[in-house]
């Protein structure tokens, strides 16, 4: 169970989506065009069809710019480097950089790209090379939120001059998918929203107080946090860092997860970008 548990958080831990910048008005004053003009990359995700009965208009319009549900946002191709550190591990560092490589067996196919630089600063063992070829998981700046948050459920917890906070639940396809149904009552989705940009600034998923899911076991804590900016080199809102904690006792044995991420060194250049787009077909998830 306790490692049932562990994997449903780090597979909550990795979902997260890339979110479009503004192109600053100035650019078109001064004429010069910056990295954000050029428009690189594909869509990134088709248009996604969503109920959000418990907003107003103006919010529900808010929410699909920041989490680009209309699909017309894109994501370039980019080169970027991964630091995390977790209770396995310190300092695992990978890069990434776009590949047109197929891998010998599907399964591995979302590794291609990826190389494992260093653990703890050193060379990685064969071992540790195998552990990361099939990690079953991955960190990357663009993966789909939508899959986590339930809309029919989002309202507004809090607004400000330069903030709209809305709070959910995850679905709970989402949670059965990884196992961690127990979950549902006892968690909150919380999306930060800046209105005047139309970015997202962070997504925190918590526990709201600790509760017992059977007999045997005792969930305390559960805090994940996922940090967005606006990258110049990408021209895009993107994941740049990961905060997760969780705090499980099962029969006398209590233990403490965390992972820490972070992503930087985004590099995009136009040798990177695909040469054709496949237009994604829309997507209802009601």
């Amino acid at each position: 169970m306790i490692r049932t548990f562990l994997s449903t958080t780090l597979t909550l831990a990795i979902v997260a989506i890339g979110v479009d910048g503004q192109i600053a008005d100035e650019e078109a004053e001064t004429g010069v065009e910056s990295i954000a003009v050029k428009k690189y990359g594909c869509p990134m995700s088709p248009y996604i069809e969503v109920s959000m009965p418990l907003l107003d208009e103006s919010d529900q319009a808010l929410v699909r710019d920041a989490l680009n549900l209309d699909g017309t946002q894109r994501f370039p191709a980019c080169a970027f480097r991964a630091i995390n550190n977790s209770n396995e591990r310190n300092d695992w560092l990978e890069q990434y950089t776009p590949s047109d490589e197929v891998a010998a067996d599907p399964k591995d196919q979302d590794q291609v790209g990826w190389h494992l630089v260093s653990v703890e600063g050193r060379e990685p063992t064969e071992t540790e090379f195998e552990e990361y070829e099939h990690r079953g998981g991955r960190l990357y700046p663009y993966l789909e939120l939508y899959e986590l948050v339930d809309f029919e459920h989002l309202e507004v917890a809090d607004r400000s001059a330069n903030r709209v906070v809305y709070e959910t639940k995850p679905t709970l396809e989402f949670l059965k998918k990884n196992d961690a149904g127990m979950l549902n009552d006892h968690v909150t989705t919380t999306l930060v929203i800046d209105p005047e940009s139309r970015r997202l600034d962070f997504v925190t998923t918590k526990l709201d107080e600790g509760f017992k899911p059977n007999p045997f076991m005792r969930v305390y804590e559960f805090d994940q946090s996922l940090n967005y900016e606006y990258i110049p080199e990408v021209g895009e809102v993107i994941l740049t860092s990961l905060r997760m904690q969780a705090d499980v006792k099962f029969v006398v044995i209590r233990r403490r997860f965390h992972l820490n991420a972070d992503l930087s060194d985004f590099s995009c250049p136009v040798a990177l970008q695909p040469a054709t787009c496949e237009e994604p077909a829309p997507l209802d998830i009601d």
